[in-house]
């Protein structure tokens, strides 16, 4: 398990203990403690008291405390009496005498990947977590409190632990598929990301312990591996890849829904005319239509192969980006293996400008 893991699952473990983690917003000074209500003692508890702000209660909408008290509003408030006992008692549906009230805090379960608020980013971070959704108990601390930095989440970390949210992918059916490289197990993946159905073309012909898997990871082409366009190599790509790992006998190549390097169609349409009518090359031209040069994300991609199990792996890319961004998500790429299409007149400037100007290695 390399350092990113190692980080991550130590925060989520302290928070799977109920004791407190804290979170520390993009651009702002303020830091807030937080903890499960559920399963934290007495003493995590009464430590939070101590940090100096109000506490209030966070859950999403799809939590326990919402459906038993049909609470439908974005912030209510519950009768609590203000002791470790009393916030445990707000569980507790028929609890309803207390001296005060505590402040209660509802995120959207549909908006949990975009909610950029604190208490967005803190409900997304504790969802990694199986089982009954969770209530959270959380403060704005005074900032002369003292804590263990190596406990402290930024937005980065959040992003990052989608990696490991079992809610975020889902392995929605299995096939065996006829291709023309041969047999492959066809898996097909709901994500939660980006609500789009993602497939893996998965060969075991020589599985074995000793053996490392040859994964490509390949992007949606609509014009090139469906229609067969020559401005691209995609198809190309596409057919010698399912080639290559059928010939090495172990691996996937995983298909993601991220059409004309992540900007989509439309968008991609409007590059290629930029490209024929006034000369410009793919980089230039993605950046004329508002569009980064490279748009992919390979979170769903490390979410895949994380399920099938293939790691440490063998990439099967020309593409140093495509290893970082595994690497990114905490995946060991063992080796890179080149992937080399032979340009065509065609084509030659459109891979010229991947070697120069995107640092693909061809």
């Amino acid at each position: 398990m390399n350092q990113l893991k190692d980080r991550l699952e130590k925060k989520l473990d302290h928070l799977r203990r109920g004791e407190i983690l804290f979170y520390k917003a993009e651009n702002e000074n303020e830091i807030y403690a937080f903890c499960f209500l559920s399963n934290s003692s007495e003493k995590n508890l009464a430590e939070l008291m101590t940090y100096g702000g109000s506490l209030a209660l966070l859950v999403s909408d799809q939590s326990q405390i919402c459906k038993s008290r049909e609470v439908v509003e974005s912030c209510s408030v519950l009768p609590c009496d203000f002791t470790p006992k009393g916030l445990n008692s707000v569980l507790e549906a028929s609890s309803q005498e207390a001296s005060d009230r505590i402040l209660l805090r509802i995120v959207g379960s549909k908006n949990i990947l975009t909610d950029l608020s604190i208490e967005g980013r803190i409900v997304e971070f504790a969802s990694n977590l199986e089982g009954e959704e969770h209530c959270l108990v959380y403060t704005k601390m005074h900032n002369d409190v003292n804590f263990d930095s190596s406990l402290l989440l930024n937005e980065e970390d959040v992003k990052l632990s989608r990696f490991f949210n079992p809610r975020l992918i889902e392995m929605t059916g299995m096939a065996e598929v006829e291709l023309q490289q041969g047999n492959f197990k066809l898996y097909s993946f709901y994500s939660e990301i980006d609500a789009c159905y993602h497939w893996a073309f998965v060969c075991d012909d020589k599985k074995s312990e000793k053996e490392i898997p040859l994964v490509r990871i390949e992007s949606e082409c609509l014009t090139g591996h469906v229609f067969g366009s020559l401005l691209c190599d995609c198809g190309d790509q596409l057919s010698k890849g399912l080639e290559e790992i059928k010939e090495y006998g172990y691996g996937s190549l995983v298909y993601l829904r991220q059409e004309g390097r992540g900007i989509g169609l439309k968008a991609k349409l409007d590059a290629y005319y930029l490209q024929q009518f006034h000369g410009m090359d793919t980089v230039d031209a993605n950046l004329a239509v508002g569009m980064p040069e490279d748009a992919r994300d390979y979170l769903i991609g490390a979410q895949i192969i994380n399920y099938l199990k293939f790691e440490p792996l063998k990439l099967l890319t020309n593409n140093p980006a495509k290893i970082t961004g595994l690497n990114r998500y905490g995946l060991s790429v063992e080796q890179q293996v080149s992937h080399i299409i032979p340009p065509s007149k065609h084509n030659k400037r459109y891979l010229d400008t991947k070697r120069d100007r995107m640092g693909h290695r061809i």
